[in-house]
């Protein structure tokens, strides 16, 4: 007798507890509606048993006083129980001004009005009348059984019975040549258990529900207790039909397909609902609400309908507030590619769905989706002409501003208007965008797909024209054959083939050459995304290895990208940049972050470094590959014949090198086009240096097709005993021979210039 009130005196303690964390919950948060819609003498005027009944459904507001909503259902029957309470807070949320009661509606065609006046007289939401192309439709239900207690109220025996149940019906599903497949149980006695190692894949491929034992509202409501017991999933074997057992609900019953038809959808979940139904036994209804769920922002028809949109325009700075600021109005919801609380997708594709479930019929938000979407891209199209309309503004700024920015130069309005269609015009905006944020750029494109230069070829041979100083009809061509150049080699007095710069007088110097190269199957890296620098990064790793393991390369690769295997820190990083081995921060360069190419630093950045140091792959830079060898030598043929055939090692385990037709190899940038190939070396010229500028240098430079750099490249000082940085400028409408041939020439003639300068010294 003592011990039962001792147990009785407790359970008032505790309901006098949580009952007091409801009340102090209704002052510090007022959107908890639950708490928000508490009353005391409702609760007092209630008998002992239903008291503790509604207190465990008040219990996960009460613990977490952050709630929303705060109450979950713990019996098939509370809805209608406990009405009177609950029927405040469902209308608060629901925004339900009048009186009615909840009607299930499945049929199309009793909204055939409807769906003409939307245009699709034919009773068909084709989405590819909208203009869109194959889309990922899903539509769900929570669903659960009427024989058994609410999730929240579960024992574990509860839990493996009603698995154990539903196991049974889907042998059905999988005896059916419609749907087939399997079922996976988290349960360690089931027969269908899965491993730890299965259960993470499923969960990776979004077919499997995570861990819900971290969440503090449904362990508060007690829905995720006992995990993993009772807890599974069933799939069709196309993938395309999934019902997860023992998560919010008892079922979660999904659709899903890769099409632009969604009846296709919405038919094949209404058919597998009634099956699933017909073989479990009657799914929970409340008198008034309809379908019950443990939530009661899910009641009624319990269905979530959505479809994975691209709204790039709407998202344009990263987030999703301009969508849902457009949505909102539309009854339509927005989230991220994961669910609730995760990120868009990186090219703006958002999940949309209606957001009514209660008092509306399924056809109706089958149907809303539809028309949202249909408004939802009237929106996106007019933040796309909003766009256009300003980037043409600051590209005719441009052109007014600053005459030699040769993208503005050569912009006709007349083009632009006439290429095929928006997505068209927004391409060749984006190849513009550098160069209209920056009126001050001297060329102010950069090409963003591979075949860029041949689609918009008729503005881009002006401006390459230009740049390059070409005249007339060329096609470039590529050769690295020395063999092919022996008369000029001849004339330049390397009988041998050898370009030997001890035969100019100078002991080893530091030679380097490099390319700038691009793989085919990747878009470039002004529109790469995250995702897209990640794949890159890893396709040149596994190609890496092949060199690594070759005793002519050797060494190691090291990564920017947080969670790669070859990961450096932040000091080796540094390390590495001031041996002048991996390149800078990118994020830095108004040009470049325009262009989108810095875009997701550091991820999908790195370099390879041979042991010897004098062969280098920079990853991710302004071209998906800087393809570099340096050697302290006389001879040049030893580094540019290292580099070929490294190159051709590199393009062979990686992928193909992306060309145009008249161009030659591709770049981001069109001053490197052609050749891609920068061949330089550090010369001493104290005479033409002095006073520590190189502007002398440079008069005499110019007219031998040299360029001169500092010697941390463009923009840097010169050595203080007179050391810069020397290389043809020519890339394009040019063979890579004659360019190692013009470095010699330039070389020999510079020389020249400098001793005539220190003979007038």
């Amino acid at each position: 007798m003592g011990g039962g009130t001792s147990k009785q005196t407790m359970a008032v303690d505790s309901s006098e507890s949580l009952v007091n964390k409801i009340l102090a919950a209704k002052v510090r948060n007022p959107d908890n509606l639950m708490a928000k819609h508490f009353s005391e003498e409702y609760y007092n005027s209630l008998d002992d048993a239903k008291k503790a009944r509604l207190l465990k459904i008040c219990k996960s507001g009460g613990d977490n006083p952050d709630s929303s909503l705060g109450m979950y259902a713990q019996q098939p029957d509370d809805y209608d129980e406990f009405a009177i309470y609950f029927d405040k807070v469902i209308r608060e949320y629901h925004k339900i001004t009048t009186d009615g009661t909840h009607v299930n509606n499945w049929d199309m065609s009793t909204r055939q009005a409807k769906l003409e006046s939307m245009g699709c007289a034919n009773g068909k939401l084709d989405l590819a009348s909208l203009g869109l192309g194959k889309t990922s439709m899903r539509v769900r239900v929570g669903r659960n059984l009427s024989s058994f207690p609410l999730p929240g109220s579960m024992t574990k025996t509860d839990r493996i019975k009603m698995e154990e149940k539903m196991a049974t019906a889907f042998k059905t599903l999988i005896a059916d040549p419609r749907y087939g497949g399997s079922y996976y149980s988290l349960t360690p006695s089931s027969p269908y258990h899965i491993s730890k190692e299965k259960y993470q894949e499923l969960v990776n491929e979004h077919i499997m529900f995570k861990d819900m034992s971290a969440d503090k509202y449904l362990n508060s409501a007690g829905i995720s207790s006992n995990w993993p017991y009772g807890r599974g999933c069933y799939v069709s074997a196309d993938k395309e039909f999934i019902v997860w057992v023992g998560e919010e609900d008892h079922l979660r019953i999904m659709c899903m397909v890769q099409g632009t038809v969604l009846n296709d959808v919405f038919d094949r979940l209404q058919v597998a609902e009634q099956l699933v139904e017909k073989q479990a036994g009657p799914f929970a209804k409340a008198k008034k609400y309809g379908y019950v769920t443990s939530c009661p922002t899910n009641l009624g028809t319990g269905m979530r309908a959505s479809l994975h949109i691209k709204l790039p325009k709407l998202t344009s700075d990263g987030s999703d507030k301009k969508a849902k600021a457009v949505c909102k109005p539309l009854g339509l919801s927005v989230r991220g590619l994961g669910g609730e609380h995760t990120p868009i997708g990186e090219d703006g594709t958002v999940d949309i769905s209606p957001s009514g479930r209660l008092m509306i019929e399924e056809v109706d938000i089958i149907c809303s989706l539809y028309e949202g979407v249909k408004q939802l891209l009237a929106a996106e199209s007019e933040a796309a002409k909003k766009d256009i309309s300003e980037q043409l503004a600051k590209i005719d700024a441009a052109k007014e501003s600053n005459p030699d920015n040769l993208m503005a130069k050569y912009f006709e309005k007349s083009y632009f208007d006439g290429l095929e269609n928006d997505s068209m015009r927004q391409r060749l905006l984006k190849i513009c965008k550098s160069g209209s944020d920056n009126p001050d750029s001297s060329l102010g494109m950069y090409a963003m797909q591979p075949d860029d230069y041949d689609v918009f070829g008729v503005y881009f041979d002006k401006v390459i024209r230009d740049y390059h100083k070409i005249e007339g009809e060329k096609v470039h061509t590529t050769n690295w054959d020395l063999t092919s150049k022996q008369s000029r080699l001849d004339m330049l007095g390397c009988t041998d083939g050898k370009l030997d710069l001890a035969k100019l007088g100078l002991g080893k110097s530091s030679m380097r050459v490099r390319v700038g190269r691009n793989l085919s199957s990747f878009p470039l890296p002004g529109a790469m995304t995250k995702s897209d620098r990640i794949k890159m990064e890893n396709t040149m790793i596994a190609a890496f290895k092949n060199l690594i393991s070759d005793k002519a390369y050797g060494g190691t690769y090291y990564s920017l990208t947080p969670g790669n295997p070859y990961f450096i820190n932040e000091a080796k990083y540094q390390e590495l940049v001031n041996e002048h081995i991996m390149f800078k921060d990118m994020s830095a360069d108004k040009y470049l972050n325009s262009a989108g190419i810095s875009s997701n630093w550091p991820y999908g950045r790195g370099c390879y470094v041979s042991a010897d140091k004098e062969f280098i792959v920079w990853v991710g830079e302004e071209d998906h590959l800087r393809i570099m060898c340096m050697v302290q030598g006389t001879v040049l043929n030893t580094v540019f014949d290292r580099l070929q055939t490294a190159e051709k090692i590199v393009e062979k385990h990686a992928d193909k090198f992306a060309k145009a037709k008249n161009y030659g190899f591709v770049t981001s940038c069109p001053t490197n086009l052609g050749t891609g190939m920068r061949a330089s070396v550090h010369i001493k010229i104290p005479a033409l240096t002095k006073g520590g500028s190189d502007k002398e240098a440079k008069k005499v430079c110019k007219p031998l097709g040299l360029s001169v750099r500092g010697l941390g490249g463009e923009h840097t000082p010169i050595g203080e005993d007179g050391t810069v940085d020397i290389s043809p400028s020519a890339r394009l409408m040019i063979e890579e021979a004659d360019i190692i041939c013009s470095l010699y020439e330039g070389i020999k003639l510079l020389l020249e210039a400098e001793n005539k300068a220190k003979e007038e010294a």
